[in-house]
């Protein structure tokens, strides 16, 4: 297996950052720097150039992260093929998922598949689909969830379930249960940022239904579901919002949905991993959560 050494490079070659790697591995900053000295003098070559505090990679540095990532697949490989001789999957995870997903769909899985795998070891980390994304191109996660639509040439995209939004106000707002596409452009409304995979779907299916999303009567960007949720309480505007954030709110009488006469958003959740074979833990969790219900 890949000496502990090589390991340290490795991620800090993914993420140039000792504070971050550190964290990560769990080890100290110094600990980091030791290892990488200690293999540059092994190898004779310096790894990385270090500009104005910045870690770059060096092309032997870039050459050396290309030949280990090829053995770090390889090992998780082996580790994988053990583990399932032996019916214990003791493998470590790193999962993405852009925030609607991470907040409403996949905490679920998450725990039915930790009952099936106790011993697993998984961490999940929250983004915009822009982000989330990004992270799985550069390898720092090995399998992720989004929303939005396919787009990136380097990943690989899996249908996983599908979504509608719809649009959401609080409770007390007095408003008609169905409202026409005229009425819907005059109502005022809260919106996701830009780089969210909620903003693209709605921004493009509103395109094709004649409506510009930058005509929309627009009080306030909000960077995350839970945020527009809470200010729906407190106000008069109006989201468009996954039917799966709102399911709680909607049946506590908290929120309501209103129809939009012949206007419908829908869209797809994906599994996304980098091109080609997925990580053997990844592909099994792939699979786990295509068998789930939702």
């Amino acid at each position: 297996m890949l000496d502990h050494k090589y390991k340290v490079f490795y991620h800090l070659a993914q993420t140039p950052n000792t504070t971050k790697v550190a964290e990560e591995l769990l080890l100290s900053q110094p600990a980091i720097s030791k290892n990488i000295k200690e293999l540059e003098k092994e190898l004779g070559i310096t790894l990385f150039n270090r500009i104005k505090g910045r870690m770059q990679l060096t092309e032997a540095g870039q050459y050396l992260y290309s030949e280990i990532e090829i053995l770090v697949r390889k090992e998780r490989e082996i580790n994988f093929r053990i583990d399932k001789m032996k019916h214990t999957f003791t493998g470590t995870l790193h999962i993405g998922a852009s925030t609607t997903l991470s907040q409403y769909v996949l905490p679920e899985t998450l725990v039915r598949f930790k009952n099936a795998s106790p011993q697993m070891a998984i961490s999940l980390m929250s983004g915009n689909t822009a982000q989330i994304e990004q992270e799985i191109v550069t390898g720092n996660l090995h399998v992720a969830f989004i929303e939005g639509t396919p787009t990136q040439p380097d990943l690989h995209y899996i249908s996983f379930l599908r979504d509608e939004i719809v649009l959401v106000t609080g409770a007390e707002t007095k408003i008609p249960e169905h409202i026409s596409p005229e009425q819907f452009t005059q109502l005022p409304f809260v919106l996701r940022e830009q780089g969210s995979g909620t903003y693209h779907v709605i921004r493009n299916q509103l395109a094709q239904a004649g409506i510009a999303i930058n005509t929309l009567n627009c009080q306030l960007v909000l960077g995350s579901t839970e945020g527009i949720k809470h200010y729906l309480l407190h106000s008069n505007c109006f989201a468009l919002l996954s039917i799966y954030s709102i399911r709680e709110e909607v049946a506590a009488g908290k929120l309501k949905i209103i129809d939009i006469d012949e206007l419908n958003i829908n869209r797809m959740f994906y599994i996304i991993h980098r091109q080609g074979e997925p990580d053997p833990y990844a592909k099994q969790f792939i699979e786990f959560s295509l068998r789930q219900k939702f």
